[in-house]
């Protein structure tokens, strides 16, 4: 293992605190793993913000906490047309191409950059793939050390991935006896939990999140055939809401405050849906499941989620395990190697346009959150 490179990751200038996305209360630049601590004693938990001070950078660009962390050469993914029939101008965000084959990497970079300027020595985060291999990469890259809990049922080449690049790998039976294990290490300053640790969740880190805002600018740049236009919609898949909260969070701070794209979030089973269309209470529980599409998985709802939804004029949209399966197989044969979560935002697509709340004309951005041979 190398030496931890924390002499070379520098603060933002301007970030200067943490806000509560739901009392609006500001906390220091500092690690909360169970979000805003009045929000948790009211029984209402939230999720953290970055803060920056004055306008935004002069060059228009996405302020982000930390530079200078380790790096694989994540992000700048390409833009694909998808070739979809029809009268909505679909392209897909091909995340796969990140250095570990997902999305995950963007987080991965800013949450390690923290724990390197903060001084820790291993991360820890409960993962169901992806994010694991991701964290257990950019840890090996920065020299601290990695755990990741996983359940069970979890693929044994995607363990062995992660054992193979240097993280301690622990098993429980269950998503949430993952989350109780790294509330084990809340207090500690030398094993940093970077993804949710509670029931209700809240969230990972802001500081990893904030990672996800990147790709707000990618989507504009990539989208230069359009002008100054806009997407109508960016579609997310999403379990807890960091990538669907982060990627609204970059557009608000490109677009000020004006129009920000719809965002779209897809679920295997009413949860987001249930808190905006049905009033159930976002702390709740929500009865469904997921075989083929663990990423998504989980029963409660993270309130970032919902605030990625509302604020941004968005909707939801529920894709089950059949209609994820199909898709993935129709896409494959289209030359599209996609994992069931990122298919099922394409499958997404078709159910709202064939519904009609997607428009015709409508140009429309899919998160291709993962690559499908990364599990071979």
């Amino acid at each position: 293992m190398g030496a931890p490179i924390a002499e070379t990751v520098t603060r933002h200038p301007a970030l200067r605190s943490l806000r509560c996305l739901r009392c609006g209360d500001h906390r220091p630049v500092d690690d909360h793993p169970r979000g805003c601590p009045s929000c948790l004693n009211s029984g209402m938990p939230a999720n953290l913000v970055c803060v920056y001070e004055g306008p935004p950078d002069a060059s228009g660009g996405i302020r982000l906490p930390y530079a200078g962390g380790p790096t694989l050469g994540e992000g700048g993914t390409p833009m694909l047309r998808a070739g979809m029939d029809g009268d909505i101008d679909l392209r897909l965000k091909w995340e796969g191409a990140n250095p570990t084959g997902s999305h995950k990497d963007r987080f991965s970079a800013l949450a390690v950059a923290r724990a390197l300027h903060a001084g820790y020595e291993t991360l820890a985060a409960a993962s169901s793939g992806n994010a694991g291999v991701s964290l257990a990469a950019y840890c090996a890259r920065a020299g601290l050390g990695c755990e990741i809990a996983v359940t069970n049922d979890t693929s044994g080449q995607v363990v062995g991935q992660m054992r193979d690049l240097g993280a301690a790998v622990v098993a429980f039976p269950s998503a949430e006896q993952r989350w109780r294990h790294l509330a084990g290490y809340l207090g500690s300053r030398s094993v940093l939990p970077v993804t949710n640790v509670m029931v209700p969740p809240v969230g990972s880190s802001p500081f990893g999140i904030e990672g996800y805002k990147v790709l707000a600018a990618e989507i504009l740049a990539d989208l230069a055939d359009l002008g100054d236009r806009l997407p109508d919609w960016v579609v997310v898949p999403a379990s807890r809401g960091d990538l669907a909260w982060g990627v609204y969070l970059g557009f608000r701070e490109l677009c000020g405050t004006g129009a920000v794209p719809r965002l779209c979030l897809v679920e295997p089973f009413p949860r987001v849906s249930a808190v905006l269309e049905g009033g159930a209470d976002p702390h709740g529980r929500f009865p469904g499941n997921t075989s083929v599409m663990p990423s998504l998985a989980g029963n409660g709802v993270a309130l970032q989620a919902v605030e990625a939804v509302r604020l941004s004029g968005g909707r939801t949209e529920v894709v089950d395990d059949a209609a994820a399966t199909e898709g993935t197989r129709r896409l494959w044969r289209s030359g599209l190697p996609l994992e069931p979560s990122s298919a099922a935002a394409v499958v997404a697509v078709e159910q709202a346009r064939a519904a009609g709340e997607m428009r015709p004309g409508s140009v429309v951005v899919a998160l291709a959150t993962a690559h499908g041979l990364k599990g071979m």
